[in-house]
């Protein structure tokens, strides 16, 4: 019978990161450079001792070469012998993706790709895990490796030799992957520039931990699009993607990373719409274009086919229409924002509301979110344009200016510089970067994060704070340069592992039952007077209550 997941549940007591409840399935992925084309999987399974059965369906297309603790099953899945642990399953799968009919690129041309040399592939996952357990359901936990030279994200690995550079920006880490086979335009220092950037300037929600973007051979592999985003926080971008252009690769797919919700049909040109309108604008905001060359990139969207197409039936989508016309759309709704609300909200706003959003976000959830944020007359105007079968003209310099001119609030979160960390009531210096603060069991946790508006107009900002499954927000108004600060705190009542992640900042705490419990300092005089003695035995009384007061702390 199938597992089933337990729901998260919003509770002040998180649940630690790690637990010895877990099913953890490790998928080794390697290169088969005598059968290009195809790469091996090795998956290995270590399996919790309340499961009896346990049934793994492999991906489509797979072709088992070894199994160990595993059995095939009639319908090409693996069944586990219930005495063998760890156990595995070996497999080959095609590697290759081919863009299709009803995909961007010339049919036929390369999304994924294995070479020779080289592999640029999605992961193939175990789907539906099935069986019987006795007593709480497990966590599934999925891992990747790469047996040899390579890197393997969430959902994206290359397999071969490259070069890796990171970065860390506004609470999150980037990995750069730049293959031997590849011929990148662009310096990666620049690459950095543009994407961590885009991060800061980005207030649309949370941001993931981890990016992966890798520059993508070309040589001889005929692309379909000029990148792909997928997962969570995986892309891969042409390696010969300039970055001085208002069609900035590397910050499109970046924005894709970022947008957290599910569209119904009729919403689904705002991903590529918002992506394609955000590359150009912040390419244009970080001086790398002049204002023409946006206005003519965004112009693109006036002309035939495209302008004809309907953004919320994506049937009508000629020439990329819901990339060039929908920019056109999702920058105008950008400019009306800002004008409505004098600045205080932007097309940000509408997509924070966006990724908050519940359920499959239709363009009747669209409309709703405008119309709180800019007015009735904002949402009637992007519900015609939406819907029309023409499209409104580029605004130009002036127009821009008057909309844009006027910095957007923006809002940058740092740990207070007063006391940024106490354990029950005591500071607590912040722990080094990769470290973790150690407290004990039943301790509190306080955490001050300032919040200051580095934008240009008052606005109002929400400060999230998350501890596993638990989050409360905080929520305030600031003018421009104004700050305030606000504490969370967070009493551990289970050890574990936990992370803390508020404003964009977060910290690690491992609670435990052996930790030391935080006690206020003893204040002891330098000099104790004791009458017929001298500093040999003054020294000697600091030393004894000092000791005293550790064998009590211990």
């Amino acid at each position: 019978m199938p597992l089933e997941s337990v729901p998260a549940t919003n509770t002040p007591s998180p649940t630690p990161l790690s637990t010895h409840n877990e099913l953890e399935l490790t998928t080794a992925l390697d290169r088969t450079p005598d059968r290009v084309g195809e790469i091996t999987a090795t998956v290995t399974a270590e399996i919790p001792s309340q499961f009896t059965e346990l049934t793994l369906e492999l991906p489509a297309g797979a072709q088992v070469v070894a199994t160990s603790g595993f059995t095939r099953t009639a319908d090409g899945d693996v069944a586990w012998d219930s005495n063998s642990n760890p156990a595995t399953v070996t497999y080959r799968i095609d590697a290759t993706v081919r863009s299709g009919a009803d995909q961007p690129g010339a049919e036929g041309s390369y999304r994924f790709a294995d070479t020779a040399n080289w592999s640029l592939v999605q992961i193939p996952s175990v789907g539906d895990i099935s069986g019987r357990i006795v007593g709480d359901d497990p966590e599934i936990v999925r891992k990747t490796t790469v047996a040899g030279p390579g890197v393997a994200g969430d959902r994206i690995a290359f397999l071969g030799p490259s070069e890796q550079r990171t970065q860390t920006a506004h609470g999150q880490r980037f990995t750069l992957v730049v293959p031997e086979a590849a011929d990148l335009k662009a310096e990666p220092r620049e690459i950095f520039e543009s994407v961590t950037a885009a991060s800061d300037r980005l207030r649309v929600g949370a941001r993931d931990d981890e990016v992966l973007m890798i520059a993508a051979p070309t040589g001889d592999i005929e692309w379909a699009v000029r990148g792909i985003q997928t997962g969570d926080s995986d892309f891969w971008v042409r390696a010969d993607e300039p970055l001085d252009t208002p069609a900035n690769n590397w910050v499109h797919e970046y924005v894709h990373t970022r947008q957290d919700y599910s569209a119904a049909a009729d919403a689904r040109w705002i991903t590529e719409a918002t992506a394609t309108y955000y590359a150009a604008l912040l390419t244009l905001e970080a001086d790398r274009v002049e204002f023409d060359r946006f206005q003519r990139f965004l112009a693109q969207g006036e002309d035939e086919p495209q302008a004809s197409a309907v953004m919320t039936d994506p049937d009508t989508w000629e020439n990329f229409a819901n990339y060039r016309k929908g920019s056109l759309v999702a920058g105008d709704l950008d400019r009306r924002i800002r004008v409505a609300t004098d600045g205080e909200a932007s097309l940000d706003t509408v997509i924070r509301a966006i990724n908050s959003h519940e359920g499959e976000l239709t363009a009747r959830d669209v409309s709703g979110y405008i119309d709180r944020i800019a007015g009735e007359g904002v949402a009637s105007e992007t519900d015609a344009a939406t819907t029309a079968t023409t499209v409104g003209d580029m605004w130009g310099s002036d127009a821009h200016v008057a909309a844009f001119g006027g910095e957007p609030a923006r809002f940058a979160f740092r740990f207070a510089d007063d006391t940024p960390l106490s354990v029950n009531g005591t500071s607590r210096p912040l722990p080094a970067a990769g470290e973790n603060l150690t407290v004990a069991v039943n301790e509190t946790v306080s955490v001050g994060v300032t919040v200051e508006n580095v934008g240009g107009t008052t606005g109002d900002y929400q400060l999230p704070f998350n501890v596993g499954d638990y989050e409360t927000t905080q929520t305030g108004r600031l003018s421009p340069g104004e700050t305030t600060t606000h504490r969370f705190d967070q009493r551990f009542t289970e050890s574990g592992s936990y992370r803390i992640a508020v404003g964009g900042e977060e910290i690690r705490v491992t609670a435990t039952e052996n930790a030391t419990t935080t006690r206020p300092p003893i204040n002891v005089p330098t000099q104790i007077e004791v009458p017929g003695f001298g500093v040999a035995v003054a020294v000697s009384a600091l030393l004894l209550v000092t000791r005293i007061w550790l064998q009590r702390s211990g």
